[in-house]
């Protein structure tokens, strides 16, 4: 659940964005809801934090037209590691062939991914800690088509909205326990995937055997500042 402590410093920080004329970072929630023979057996909505350097590189490099140009990865680089083998994204315009990262195909790794690592979150991964496979086998979620369900202005709070969801069906023969969740878009070109978005879900969400997990992302844009 949200804590009130932290959404209350939220809108202090928002309230001096809208002074100084900035718009702050997208906000993430994330909702986590478990189904199984048509009961609800888990709900909850809760704050994603963490935004990774390879989204924020992606962002300035749209920015000033510059493309992932370094061969190394970290501070004082504009480069990206890939999520499907760790190798380096450094040469070339792929910086700008992206889908949008809530939306992937039936079965992929693209748009929602989770996973079952507890590892501290860092703005330097490029993997999910423990990232779960699509597939019925042990241990493996299918994963079925995410996309974006809406995206809306509100004109009174001055937000854009973007909410993309996933379902999962645990049929692996056991329980499994979702720990964490991120976002993957895919590079049109040459099937690159990054990871823009890791969140460590506190609490973890236990999927039984035979239920569905459904995630549901909401990006908030607070354009309040400028708008």
């Amino acid at each position: 659940m949200l804590n009130p402590q932290e959404e209350a410093k939220r809108e202090q920080l928002k309230s001096k964005c809208r002074e100084m004329k900035v718009v702050p970072p997208p906000d993430i929630f994330i909702g986590l809801q478990v189904h199984k023979d048509n009961k609800l057996l888990f709900d909850d909505v809760q704050r994603g934090h963490s935004w990774t350097r390879i989204y924020w590189n992606y962002i300035f490099g749209m920015t000033s037209g510059c493309t992932f140009v370094d061969s190394s990865f970290g501070a004082g680089y504009i480069s990206a590691k890939r999520f499907n083998d760790g190798s380096m994204s450094y040469q070339g315009n792929i910086i700008f062939t992206h889908g949008n990262m809530l939306t992937g195909g039936e079965g992929t790794q693209l748009g929602i991914i989770v996973g079952i690592g507890s590892t501290a979150f860092n703005v330097d991964q490029y993997q999910l800690d423990t990232v779960i496979v699509s597939g019925s086998s042990a241990g493996n979620l299918y994963y079925n088509a995410s996309s974006v369900k809406s995206t809306t202005y509100d004109a009174v709070g001055k937000t854009w909205t973007i909410v993309g969801s996933r379902i999962f069906n645990n049929n692996s023969g056991g329980s499994i326990v979702v720990a964490e969740t991120g976002l993957i878009p895919r590079d049109n070109n040459g099937g690159v995937t990054w990871l823009f978005e890791r969140s460590l879900l506190s609490p973890a969400v236990t999927v039984p055997d035979g239920a569905q997990l459904t995630i549901t992302y909401t990006l908030v844009d607070d354009f309040s500042a400028i708008d």
